[in-house]
């Protein structure tokens, strides 16, 4: 019984992490805008598909080799869903405030902390 929660939580762990190869193509392209909101979606399509495989009957070790397929595929297309649905909603305007604001005072502590150059001759 312990060995096989340990062996699916070794399952969810990988085809997570191979869920996240998709979303870092991703957010490469959109050179991460909305990145942080379309990680779990990314993160839970690996999984969903992964877990697919051995559902639908696939169970043997044809199944592993076909969920390790399917993770990275399911992760793609959820994490695509989910940055049109931040395009489609312009989630970025509702958030872009408080990127601002919080930028803003971290431009205003690094200038307060520059100390001024000495005029040369």
């Amino acid at each position: 019984m312990l060995t096989d929660a340990i062996f699916l939580a070794l399952f969810l762990l990988t085809w997570a992490l191979l869920g996240g190869l998709g979303w870092i193509a991703l957010s490469l392209r959109r050179r991460a805008v909305g990145a942080i909101f379309a990680l779990p979606a990314a993160l839970l399509g690996a999984m969903g598909a992964g877990a697919a495989v051995p559902l639908l009957g696939l169970d043997d070790g044809l199944g592993i080799g076909v969920s390790m397929l399917t993770a990275p595929a399911g992760g793609l297309i959820l994490c695509a869903l989910a940055y049109a649905v931040w395009d489609l909603f312009e989630l970025g305007r509702i958030f872009r405030p408080l990127a601002r604001r919080r930028c803003a005072d971290q431009d205003r502590s690094i200038q307060s902390q520059e100390t001024p150059q000495r005029k040369r001759d």
